[in-house]
């Protein structure tokens, strides 16, 4: 991979005045944060509820309405894509996926947004997290998918290449939000367009205030970027 050529070239797609431009949706929808008194709920599994007011398509609906103040065409589904059996999530988004980009021809950036869970060896739960404006926010992570596991993506440098430029825009305006990407072997749906990414927003340890926060950031950098790119055609200009 060279890292200059993919950060200094152009996108490999444009993006019309009319949309939709962007799908968020959540593969694992029923992912959870840790309970608070503002945001309390009782999981049905460890870090795990079918509330869509307490798992992350609450954090979904934050980049969604983010996104849309900006003025950039936005769907956001709310599937609950592994519920329930957790077992053929991927296989169940990408039915939603394909059923969007066939509806609406426009999309061009697929946002697929998770939290992480990371746990010490006596079961506790590790939150990522940064201060920004006196307040805690999770930190956010991109994971962009790759052939290597196998399966068709011929595409995945364009994948990537997105994602280091949204990485960028975050590292700008946000320095401390992102953790580095995650260039994984595994495909995770992220062939159906050229803009496809995972993001992962906070840990299980977070809270649901902290992982809003985050994506919020997170949507803000990305909103700038896709207005960018409307205006000038190309994703050349940072």
């Amino acid at each position: 991979i060279n890292q200059d050529e993919l950060l200094n070239g152009l996108l490999n797609f444009n993006l019309g005045e009319k949309g939709p431009h962007v799908l968020i949706l959540h593969s694992h929808a029923s992912e959870s944060f840790t309970p608070t008194n503002q945001n309390y709920y009782v999981p049905s599994d460890p870090s795990r509820t079918e509330d869509p007011n307490f798992n992350i398509i609450r954090v979904g609906e934050e980049i969604t309405k983010t996104l849309s103040d900006m003025g950039i065409g936005v769907i956001h589904d709310k599937t609950l894509h592994d519920y329930p059996s957790y077992n053929g999530s991927y296989k169940n988004s990408l039915k939603t996926v394909e059923k969007y980009l066939a509806e609406y021809p426009t999309i061009k950036i697929v946002i697929d947004v998770h939290r992480d869970a990371m746990m010490r060896e006596d079961g506790t739960k590790l939150k990522v997290c940064t201060d920004m404006n006196g307040e805690k926010v999770a930190q956010v992570m991109i994971v962009s998918g790759t052939n290597q596991g196998g399966l068709q993506h011929k595409d995945w440098k364009e994948n990537l290449k997105f994602s280091m430029k949204w990485q960028q825009y975050l590292d700008k305006n946000n320095p401390g939000l992102a953790r580095p990407i995650h260039l994984t072997k595994e495909r995770y749906n992220t062939h159906t367009t050229k803009a496809s990414v995972i993001l992962e927003v906070g840990s299980n340890g977070n809270t649901l205030e902290e992982a809003i926060l985050g994506g919020r950031y997170a949507a803000q950098s990305l909103g700038e970027m896709i207005k960018k790119l409307k205006k000038y055609k190309t994703m050349h200009y940072v």
